[in-house]
């Protein structure tokens, strides 16, 4: 759980973010006894029962936090910072805890067959995945979200490809069980897992989602959405100089509405300040920041149109919310989209604006109408978990009991 103690306080969740949330949430609401939650800290590690496991689901949905952190945290100068606000409202619920270097010997506590499960893509290193993977009663499971920061490197930090192949190679040595989130993510981790080395087995179990309401009212034929965190991967600066080009073709009474909502990601100072700047901004060019999920649905639901022109997904839930909100989604032509949406979204190249262009226009002017496309059948979380469980039930146990 260590991703949702550093997300929980920073407001909206992303979407790896809501994943483990969904896990902690299902298991929660099995109440297996056995069930143990394990996060590192900024000082070492604490594992979690049931009471710690519900105490970090409602601060991670928004519950309130601790006003300050506890000495430990005040004593390094982090009283403030909402993680360490977390882990000070957790540790007094810990059922034990250790020093980096003790998790080996805290789970010779625990006793018993263990399976660890980890679905943040945090921790995916020889410090934890080694000595877990070395404990013959330990059994390891990963679910792997995307491999961008390998088949992508120019859209993410300088030095997260290598530092993700690293953990991809962590995986590789001690998982015993790999879970996709889809058949795209599956394809390239096969495809990067190509030289015939033994890998571990992976099974693909699609993310679910609980759809809100359908929008039943009118919908604005000038509104349109983009939904995520702005950063290079998202390609807002493609819309950006649509909306431009739309704005010297249209008359004034026919000029769209761009509602960007989502937070301010990396790497895009020069892309922000150009929008503060921007004569469109304010007019028609309309900046929310991230916005609660109420505030989220309502737009959904006035909009004829999310434009989602990402560069390269794993899974990509807001297409998916969208479509199942009444939104046509209009999406860059990936195979994942094509995985989740099928017939239920317009496809465009992701690197050339005049597809988007002309297709925005001519709807705008009355010339082509968008599709009513038929709305996609909304996974499920059970469904997700239906295929996760018999899979971690058929893995090999390693050691004794």
């Amino acid at each position: 759980m260590t991703r949702l103690v550093t997300r929980a306080g920073r407001g909206v969740l992303t979407g790896i973010d809501r994943v483990e949330l969904a896990y902690l949430r299902h298991l929660l609401a099995a109440d297996a006894p056995d069930t143990r939650y394990l996060l590192r800290s900024t000082r070492g590690h604490l594992l979690l029962d049931r009471r710690g496991g519900a105490r970090l689901a409602d601060l991670a949905a928004g519950g309130a936090l601790p006003a300050r952190g506890d000495l430990l945290s005040r004593l390094i100068g982090k009283g403030s910072n909402p993680r360490h606000r977390v882990e000070s409202a957790l540790r007094p619920v810990a059922v034990d805890r250790c020093l980096p270097s003790g998790l080996p010997r805290m789970l010779r506590r625990s006793g018993g067959a263990l399976t660890y499960l980890n679905t943040g893509h945090a921790n995916l290193s020889e410090a934890t995945l080694g000595a877990l993977g070395a404990d013959p009663r330990v059994r390891v499971a990963v679910l792997i979200h995307d491999l961008i920061p390998i088949a992508h490197p120019d859209l993410v930090a300088e030095d997260m490809p290598a530092r993700f192949a690293g953990r991809l190679g962590w995986v590789r040595a001690h998982a015993d069980l790999v879970i996709c989130n889809s058949a795209a993510t599956a394809a390239e981790l096969s495809a990067h897992w190509g030289d015939g080395a033994p890998r571990p087995p992976a099974v693909v179990a699609p993310l679910g989602l609980d759809p809100a309401p359908r929008g039943a009212g009118p919908r604005d034929p000038l509104h349109f959405v983009m939904l995520g965190t702005i950063e290079p991967r998202k390609n807002h600066a493609l819309i950006l100089a649509v909306w431009e080009r739309l704005a010297e073709a249209l008359p004034a009474d026919r000029m769209p509405n761009l509602h960007v909502i989502g937070p301010t990601g990396w790497r895009v100072e020069a892309l922000m300040a150009r929008l503060a700047r921007h004569p469109l901004t304010g007019r028609s060019i309309h900046l929310h920041g991230a916005l609660p999920e109420a505030a989220v649905q309502d737009h959904l639901a006035r909009a004829v149109a999310l434009l989602f022109p990402s560069l390269a997904e794993g899974y990509g839930y807001p297409p998916l919310e969208a479509a199942l909100a009444g939104a046509l989604p209009i999406c860059s032509d990936l195979p994942v989209f094509r995985e989740t949406l099928g017939k239920s979204a317009v496809y465009l190249d992701g690197t050339d604006a005049y597809p988007w262009l002309e297709t925005i226009k001519k709807h705008v002017l009355g010339t082509e109408v968008l599709p009513t496309l038929p709305a996609p059948v909304a996974p499920r979380w059970g469904a997700h978990f239906d295929t996760v469980g018999p899979a971690l039930g058929s893995i090999e146990r390693k050691g004794p009991e």
